[in-house]
């Protein structure tokens, strides 16, 4: 690490680590709630589809209320948001303990807690980051953005543990306050973005907040940088989401058996941190776009190994190994690349729109992935698939991060 990328690192050392697990808390849900289903179907007699509904519900409000939740912080600063977001997170998410069993009032429900929980997602964060790290910037963002990975290794355990000895009821306000006994105090004391003094020493500084041109926001979304980045990131998530929920199923598929596939399957969270850090290195020290083509081309290849390398335990161990180092590097190239590209005016809301359209592929993915299944009773279809729509993915952001390419050419 470099002079001044431990001069960054020691000023503003908290902001990624308060990233981290405000990304984490803001998964809560979402990998909590395999935990939740069984014993919220159980006891309401409900299909699976109508517990999963309430995300389908969330998604819509994400869509909705991100982007603006975005322009709010492009205009009053990312530490007042995500003051607002902590404390809005303890009710928001305790609420989901309401639930009585009638389908709308838990789509209701579902509603306050995406609500609520908009405000700690990941633009938040990464809007106070960009300012304070320039030569550290795409590391800062990956550890930031591992709060994903945190996520998924704590939440599932730490709910299940509950549920066994308090209930499902109380485990939703109980995982609440376990992360609000950190996270509050730690952002009124630590989570700041005002900017850095003069005399530091710091080779990149926060800025004051600065108001937007007006339609400038409107102008960065016409342009064929954002086109290309959101369109990109958007096919990769898709078929990379898809494998990751179908994981276990399509290592069934290959020959192995339940207990051998989901053994597997738990190696991709832990290579999934393992895979942000490392591409946070890398962008720091190489260009961009020869990282992003390499981790854009990483499902093509864990296909090819599903599909031709079926029942044989080294050919599925590589499969899930490069699945889980690529699960989410693509986000880190993606926010790195808008970072660089866009106006720090309008990044929060760049941000949040993007995350928006990725929630949008992310369930279009494994939707399709079934579709494919229940039509021909194999995944083959679907692992055809992979290849060309992430080399499309691959073609578009070699393109876009070309020497010769215009940052933020209006279409």
């Amino acid at each position: 690490m470099t002079a001044s990328a431990r001069q960054e690192w020691a000023a503003g050392w908290p902001l990624p680590l308060l990233g981290m697990f405000g990304i984490a808390g803001a998964a809560t849900m979402g990998y909590s709630s395999g935990v939740f289903m069984s014993a919220m179907v159980s006891e309401f007699h409900w299909s699976r589809a109508q517990f999963s509904s309430a995300f389908t519900v969330q998604m819509i409000v994400g869509l909705v209320v991100g982007p603006y939740v975005g322009r709010v912080i492009d205009k009053v600063g990312p530490r007042r948001v995500a003051l607002f977001g902590v404390l809005a997170f303890l009710p928001g998410f305790s609420v989901l303990g309401l639930a009585n069993g009638v389908p709308w009032q838990w789509w209701l429900l579902g509603v306050v807690q995406a609500v609520c929980t908009t405000a700690i997602g990941p633009p938040t964060w990464l809007a106070a980051i960009t300012p304070r790290f320039n030569v550290s910037r795409g590391l800062a963002l990956s550890v930031a953005l591992a709060g994903v990975g945190v996520g998924t290794a704590i939440w599932p355990v730490l709910a299940a543990f509950l549920v066994e000895h308090i209930g499902w009821r109380a485990t939703f306000p109980a995982l609440a306050c376990i992360w609000g006994v950190v996270m509050v105090p730690a952002t009124f004391l630590f989570f700041k973005d005002r900017p850095t003094p003069a005399g530091s020493g710091l080779p990149a500084v926060a800025e004051p907040i600065v108001p937007s041109a007006p339609g400038q926001y409107w102008r960065a979304l016409r342009s064929r940088s954002f086109v290309f980045i959101a369109l990109a990131g958007g096919l990769y998530v898709s078929m990379s989401y898809a494998m990751i929920l179908h994981a276990v199923p399509l290592l069934q598929a290959g020959g192995l058996t339940l207990g051998a596939a989901a053994r597997l399957a738990g190696i991709a969270g832990l290579c999934s941190i393992i895979g942000r850090l490392c591409t946070g290195v890398l962008l720091d020290r190489f260009p961009a776009r020869s990282i992003a083509i390499v981790v854009f081309l990483l499902p093509f290849v864990v296909s090819l190994l599903l599909r031709f390398g079926a029942g044989s335990w080294e050919a599925s161990l590589a499969a899930v190994i490069l699945l889980g180092l690529s699960a989410g590097a693509e986000t880190d190239v993606v926010v790195y690349t808008a970072s660089r590209r866009f106006d720090r005016a309008v990044m929060a809301s760049l941000f949040a729109t993007i995350f928006a359209l990725f929630s949008v592929f992310a369930a279009a993915g494994p939707l399709l992935a079934s579709a494919l299944f229940d039509a021909t009773k194999s995944y083959d279809g679907f692992l055809m698939l992979v290849g060309p729509v992430v080399l499309v993915a691959t073609i578009l952001m070699a393109v876009m991060l070309s020497p010769r390419a215009q940052p933020a050419v209006a279409l």
